[in-house]
């Protein structure tokens, strides 16, 4: 190719040499190509590929920044394209349309190579296919991380949705599926299961005479003094306010009577130290108790074992009380 030919060409030698994409690659094995190519120098925000307008075009970054925004569950990826490297080459391989949209981050000087074009030059050179295979090889590997980090993060999202805050136990979110899965269990086995509804007593009045603060101190006590009294295998959780439902897998009438009666005990002995001083704060709970019946579902149980739960706190608080299910009540 004569000298007066390269001149057309939208790429000098030096800049040709200074590309990854093109690294090991003979200027002159692809110059007759790049004649039918153009340079173009977008400002800063422009445009360049739009999946809504897809155009199967490579674009070869030579100078400045460009970014790419990929939409997905978890918000919007960023990722920066530096010199040297290119953007628009899958939709070139796969004929589709692209997947994200690309910006000039900074004012740039892009190569635009169509994908006839750019298909010929990789068809013309070996050591462009293995560079093109090593660029998409690294961006596989970086869509592979951003989707483990996504999915991660997707996880911790669901899981916090099913803890409460406050006191760090499951909340009703999690009780309507673990439950309901506990309970089909024990149903399906014929098991021993019980239920447990726990109030504080005389919670509005704590709130009234010493501050939220305090509540909210007296709360976290509760919940720490229930996981101390349980197993890990029971499944307590922060049923709303101050009420708090246990589910005990494998636990029958006579057991679920200790359980409760050592709960009861437990937060009785506790002192909660005030948000200030040294001064403590001692409460009580009520606990109502009840065993699964044939047929149960997550409603029918709780609402047992919360009757049970009213009655013993009109019965005096500090109380636990057995629900049979045949309207028979039993206070300890």
């Amino acid at each position: 190719m004569s000298n007066t030919e390269l001149e057309t060409l939208p790429i000098s030698r030096a800049e040709f040499q200074r590309q990854e994409i093109f690294k090991n690659v003979a200027f002159e094995s692809l110059a007759g190509y790049l004649l039918g190519c153009k340079t173009v120098y977008p400002a800063p925000g422009s445009l360049l590929i739009d999946p809504s307008q897809p155009q199967r075009r490579l674009y070869v970054l030579l100078e400045g920044l460009m970014e790419v925004q990929v939409e997905s569950q978890g918000g919007t990826y960023k990722s920066d394209i530096h010199p040297g490297h290119c953007a628009g080459e899958m939709s070139i391989f796969e004929n589709l349309k692209p997947s994200a949209k690309v910006y000039a981050k900074e004012n740039c000087k892009v190569l635009i190579i169509e994908a006839e074009t750019a298909l010929a030059m990789l068809n013309a050179s070996h050591d462009l296919c293995l560079n093109f295979l090593q660029i998409m090889s690294h961006r596989i590997r970086n869509s592979n991380r951003v989707v483990c980090e996504e999915e991660y993060h997707i996880r911790c999202i669901e899981e916090n949705a099913k803890v409460d805050a406050l006191t760090g136990l499951h909340n009703r979110r999690w009780l309507e599926e673990m439950y309901t899965r506990e309970l089909k269990r024990s149903n399906a086995g014929d098991l021993h299961l019980s239920a447990f509804m726990v109030d504080i007593d005389h919670f509005k009045s704590i709130n009234d005479n010493y501050g939220h603060l305090v509540g909210d101190q007296v709360l976290i006590a509760v919940a720490k003094g229930i996981l101390q009294c349980l197993r890990p295998t029971d499944m307590p959780v922060r049923y709303g306010g101050e009420e708090f439902t246990i589910f005990l897998p494998g636990t029958n009438v006579e057991n679920a009577k200790i359980v409760g009666e050592r709960l009861r005990a437990f937060i009785e002995a506790m002192k909660i130290p005030l948000h200030k001083g040294k001064d403590t704060l001692s409460v009580t709970i009520s606990v109502g108790f009840t065993e699964r019946k044939k047929e149960d579902t997550v409603e029918t149980i709780i609402k047992r074992a919360d009757d049970a739960l009213y009655h013993a706190k009109q019965s005096g608080r500090n109380r636990v009380c057995l629900n049979l299910g045949d309207g028979s009540m039993f206070l300890f």
